[in-house]
């Protein structure tokens, strides 16, 4: 069985480039100021209380100018219009932060662009990958031209004073096309901590203000499009992380994209597959390789990870009492102890006494109980009340069942493949028995698992699953060999 249900209902995306801003200290003009702030800047995004999306972006110096990165994902629906986008963007400006150079890969409702360019006399020279298709054109343009990610910077380079506005003109690379985009310096405005902010406003999106508040040590504190409807809210990286790798892990259709992981061609019969060999591209070499459960790994000398999956070749290996003992007893997200959970384990399980016919019965048992849902139930207990929850809920449930019945288990996360569309973050389950680790699925009811499942990080706690935070939206696979 695979995964088919990943959209459950139809949402959309208002897609929001996020931006830094300088630091100010007067209250009527902002001072001519020579470089933007440097360095990482976290963001939520939000609809009403609904966290939506996210955003990163990093400027660092280059080449007598910066180089600004940002990435993001973004799906909403807002009065009945229906968007969603994923986006890495890399653009190299001048010190005056107009552009030189440009490079952009989104995903729009689902249709994948490339767009590069450069800056020159005459206009923005582009370069569109979409469709298979390759096209070049002249953007024309007099004067110089700037990217999105300083437009809320330029009137503090300016030193524009309140009240003032300021017309320049921006690349959109969503449309392809320059565009005129007037930036309004309305003042200072107190904070809730009672420090100032200066309150900027753009006409970026049409017939609709857009907001943006910047404190005085340079950093967007916030942003909001229609009075609030739609807000992007600065944050701590820890927090964006967390909501990236449960968001990936659930296949929130909102990082769907962002997430994907696309091998070409695509793998075909993948559910069949009882070797794989991929080579992936993106793993921080701070990052443990996983080994075991039918699955080697090998850093090679260009940096990358080659992975061979066969699932049904688990080797013997006695397992000491200590890590017996581990992989049996509850922990928070695991409680194997709960007189709810042994009786469920010992109702499903019934007079099975062989370790492995007892795995099937509980990971068919909870495939075929537990409803798929983009959402992940807090415990194990609520999944086994409401019937629901993502991959994560699912292999949350399959472990705690597995320890109450004596069978060390162990929670694992890493990549699996959907078909037709690429390998996905996916959640799933280790036991021990026969001497050896056997990798099952009880999301998709597979005993043992299709040899798409490549293990990534173990535990099921949230410092286990910082890991992936880090790889989301990083990684690239090869696919070397399959059977």
């Amino acid at each position: 069985m695979r995964l088919t249900r990943l959209f459950s209902q139809s949402l959309g995306i208002l897609f929001f480039v996020l931006i830094t801003a300088l630091s100010v200290n007067a209250e009527t003009k902002a001072p001519t100021l020579q470089k933007p702030p440097t360095g990482e800047r976290w963001f939520g995004i939000f609809l009403g209380n609904e966290r939506t999306g996210f955003a990163h972006q990093n400027i660092t110096a280059k080449d007598g100018g910066y180089e600004i990165t940002a990435e993001g994902s973004v799906k909403m629906v807002v009065m009945g219009f229906s968007r969603e986008a994923s986006s890495r963007e890399r653009y190299v400006v001048g010190p005056d932060l107009s552009l030189r150079s440009f490079a952009v890969e989104q995903v729009i409702d689902g249709t994948l662009m490339g767009v590069t360019g450069e800056a020159t006399p005459k206009g923005v020279k582009v370069v569109v990958n979409a469709g298979g298709e390759r096209k070049e054109k002249l953007l024309a343009a007099k004067g110089p031209v700037f990217p999105p990610p300083v437009l809320n910077i330029l009137p503090l380079v300016k030193g524009t004073a309140k009240g003032k506005r300021l017309q320049v003109q921006m690349l959109d690379v969503e449309a392809v096309k320059v565009k005129k985009v007037t930036v309004t310096v309305m003042g200072f405005e107190p904070l809730p901590d009672g420090a100032r902010a200066l309150h900027l406003r753009n006409d970026l999106f049409p017939l609709v203000d857009n907001d943006i508040w910047v404190d005085a040590a340079g950093n967007t504190i916030r942003e909001s499009v229609r009075d609030g409807l739609v807000e992007t809210v600065a944050e701590d990286e820890g927090r964006t992380r967390q909501f990236i790798a449960s968001a990936a892990l659930s296949r929130r259709d909102l990082i769907f994209d962002f997430s994907l992981v696309r091998v070409d061609p695509p793998l075909a019969n993948a559910a069949s597959l009882t070797r794989l060999v991929m080579e992936l591209d993106g793993i921080p070499s701070s990052m443990p390789i996983i080994q075991g459960g039918g699955q080697t790994a090998r850093r090679t000398d260009a940096g990358t990870v080659v992975f061979t999956v066969e699932p049904a070749k688990t080797a013997a290996s006695p397992l000491a009492e200590p890590e017996r003992t581990r992989y049996t007893e509850p922990t928070d997200r695991l409680p194997a102890d709960n007189p709810d959970i042994i009786a469920h384990a010992r109702e499903v399980v019934g007079q099975e006494t062989i370790p492995r016919k007892q795995v099937e019965k509980l990971v068919q048992w909870v495939a075929a109980t537990v409803e798929d849902a983009v959402t992940d139930a807090p415990s194990p207990l609520d999944t086994l009340k409401s019937r629901k929850g993502n991959c994560q809920s699912h292999a949350r449930l399959y472990t705690s069942l597995a320890r109450a019945a004596g069978i060390p288990t162990r929670f694992v996360s890493g990549l699996a493949y959907l078909e037709g569309k690429g390998f996905l973050y996916h959640s799933w389950a280790e036991s021990y028995v026969d001497g050896g680790w056997l990798q099952v699925d009880p999301t998709f009811g597979q005993v043992p698992v299709d040899a798409t499942h490549v293990k990534l990080v173990e535990g099921e706690g949230p410092d286990d699953l910082a890991a992936i935070a880090g790889v989301v939206g990083k990684i690239k696979a090869r696919v070397i060999e399959t059977k």
